[in-house]
């Protein structure tokens, strides 16, 4: 239970990622000096670089024969990947098998694989918490609401002096009750956002937060500064600051209305956004990460929303079962 527990935590750490771009780049036998050289530096950096480098390393050494005990309840899908992965290393897709074998090796374990990816297992000791793919209301005691999007856990902290929400992880939309006597603040580790109209969103990333307003307006902090933010308005806030959004991003609260509103972003970011709504992996190539994309796609069907992708797009998707995606360039 401890091992999946690390396990889980380990692939939920954003830091993960970069590590596996690391091992796929030096198992491929692509790697250059310079690439070392990056990679020493990038170990050097940060403490939590090195750890996380160690931690991958050592679930690597896992045998894949969990994962097959889930071919029981799911036959065929694991023979499918496990295909893909044991090609001859000289065959062309060798390096995006590696990253969507190494992304699987991660959690080490199948059953942490598929609950993580059902479930974010530590939002389940938040307060509220939704799924892969759930988008759910929560009524507050004082008769305001939280709307959470998927992947999303939030505690609840209401005092007779202050009503405050702890934002975990993902994004939520407040749509707040009037009381004078106690302000509504929305928390993350990066500042709070107080209330001071009716309606707003924040999102928690790794390295920053979001506010938005829909209604009214509310303050922003971070803990040296605030800045209240109008109708419309949003701003990116962390410890270093606090950045203005200069153009109308009030479509990224459309996923209320279960739509994806995607205007001008990288194809990263809106992948970004379908893992959380789709339960099995998502790899996507470096080249194609950085396409651009315009559109609006139902959040509840990633399916189609892959396939209209596709069509649209220099890309290819490749389906291996429900488990895992690749999306390269053509």
């Amino acid at each position: 239970m401890r091992g999946t527990k690390r396990s889980t935590q380990a692939l939920d750490n954003p830091l993960a990622e970069q590590a596996i771009e690391w091992m796929v780049l030096f198992r491929s036998g692509e790697a250059t000096p310079e690439d070392y050289q990056r990679f020493s530096t990038w170990s050097a950096a940060d403490p939590r670089h090195a750890q996380i480098w160690a931690r991958m390393q050592g679930v690597l050494q896992r045998s894949f024969a969990p994962i097959r005990e889930v071919n029981s309840r799911a036959p065929g899908q694991v023979e499918a990947v496990e295909r893909i992965v044991l090609r001859p290393a000289a065959s062309p897709t060798r390096r995006k098998v590696l990253r969507g074998a190494l992304m699987l090796g991660a959690v080490g374990v199948a059953t942490g694989i598929l609950a993580n990816r059902s479930m974010p297992l530590a939002a389940l000791r938040a307060d509220l918490h939704t799924g892969t793919g759930q988008r759910k209301s929560f009524t507050l005691p004082d008769g305001s609401t939280l709307v959470l999007n998927a992947r999303s856990a939030a505690d609840i902290d209401f005092s007779p002096a202050l009503r405050r929400v702890r934002l975990h992880q993902g994004e939520l939309i407040a749509t707040v009750a009037a009381d004078a006597a106690r302000p509504f603040v929305i928390e993350t580790e990066h500042g709070t956002a107080r209330a001071l109209g009716t309606r707003f969103l924040v999102r928690r990333e790794p390295e920053q937060s979001l506010a938005l307003v829909l209604e009214h307006s509310i303050l922003v902090r971070n803990g040296s500064q605030e800045q209240v933010l109008q109708s419309g308005q949003a701003a990116y806030f962390n410890r270093d600051g606090i950045t203005r959004v200069t153009e109308d991003i009030r479509s990224k609260a459309a996923w209320a209305d279960g739509m994806l509103v995607v205007n001008d972003e990288t194809l990263a970011e809106v992948i970004a956004t379908l893992r959380t709504y789709r339960k099995g992996f998502i790899r996507l190539s470096p080249a194609a990460a950085r396409l651009r994309v315009l559109g609006a796609f139902p959040l509840d069907d990633t399916d189609n929303v892959l396939r209209s992708l596709e069509q649209t797009m220099p890309i290819s998707v490749r389906n291996f079962g429900n488990l895992l995606v690749m999306i390269d360039v053509r």
